[in-house]
């Protein structure tokens, strides 16, 4: 004999079984997909404070070095974002992923044009423009770059700079530095902990304001893994700063890491935004291809070349 359930429990269970269900699944969308999200490969985001103009990366999808690399902006003119142009300090250098200044007068970015120290150099340096009247200047370096390559660099409210650099390390391996602003100049960098930084290298580091969480793509093992063969490629993990110390990155979830390289996070109101070069073509192929579905998945936006997704805030999971 099945005991009796009393009504308020029955009640109960209804009511939770809804809000389960009307709770929304948090997964990725292509943003601005036929505008900025192209058959191209797009990457490295960035908003104004207004969240009406939008700067981001497009590459030459070709593996030759050096590729081409150009800064784009967007605006939002009447809920729509425009045809992207290219900004006007880039499109003669390779230039890479851009930041705001907390005030918006100051755009951020890495570059591999000539230094005046090193007008031969192809590493990557950190520089940035002024807006006055409408318009940028011409592009400054920034006093924090080293012999060595600096970008990724990202603000916080204070000013405080983070960003990528090898200084420390064999070229090309990357991890994550900080380095504070007093009196309008900026302290020597320091290099973050372990809870940050770990034996694989570390890119495109995004702080949030306050300085409470950073958001950073890296190459380590744990993640590497398509279809039972390791290669290198990035994910996106995060760190929570409490009481004074960072706290163990980890892995994100929700569909934003994928077998395909992610990277180059930044937040604009409740989204967060990063890159992807997802695609249907991973080994072994979901459903046998045909040259029809072939020529569809290679000519339309998720090609496996770059494109920049967005997912509301909440799939970061903040001090879960």
């Amino acid at each position: 004999m099945i005991a009796s359930i009393p009504l308020r429990f029955l009640a109960l269970a209804v009511i939770t079984s809804a809000s389960a269900a009307d709770k929304p699944e948090l997964k990725p969308e292509v943003f601005a997909p036929g505008i900025i999200s192209t058959d191209l490969d797009e990457s490295g985001g960035s908003f104004s404070g207004d969240g009406k103009s939008f700067y981001f990366v497009r590459r030459s999808a070709y593996t030759t070095a050096p590729p081409i690399g150009i800064l784009c902006f967007s605006v939002l003119k009447d809920g729509t974002w425009t045809r992207p142009e290219i900004a006007p300090f880039s499109g003669t250098y390779v230039d890479g992923p851009s930041c705001f200044s907390p005030d918006g007068k100051r755009l951020y970015f890495g570059s591999k044009r000539p230094t005046q120290s090193n007008p031969n150099g192809r590493d990557w340096n950190i520089w940035f423009v002024e807006k006055a009247e409408s318009k940028w200047s011409e592009p400054k370096e920034l006093s924090i770059n080293s012999p060595q390559s600096d970008a990724n660099p990202t603000v916080a409210a204070d000013g405080t700079l983070y960003f990528a650099s090898d200084r420390d390390s064999q070229p090309g391996y990357m991890h994550i530095y900080r380095a504070r602003l007093t009196d309008d100049r900026y302290e020597q960098a320091e290099k973050l902990g372990p809870e940050v930084n770990g034996d694989d290298a570390e890119i495109n580091p995004y702080i949030s304001p306050d300085q409470k969480f950073l958001v950073f793509a890296s190459y380590r093992k744990d993640a590497l893994a398509s279809g039972g063969n390791l290669y290198q490629r990035s994910d996106l993990y995060i760190s929570e700063q409490r009481e004074g110390g960072w706290r163990q990155a980890r892995h994100l979830e929700h569909g934003i890491n994928t077998a395909a390289a992610e990277g180059n996070p930044t937040i604009s109101g409740n989204w967060f935004y990063f890159s992807s070069e997802r695609s249907p073509f991973q080994v072994p192929v979901k459903q046998q291809l045909t040259t029809a579905r072939w020529q569809e998945g290679h000519n339309g936006i998720e090609n496996g070349v770059g494109n920049i997704y967005r997912i509301p805030v909440a799939a970061l999971e903040l001090s879960r």
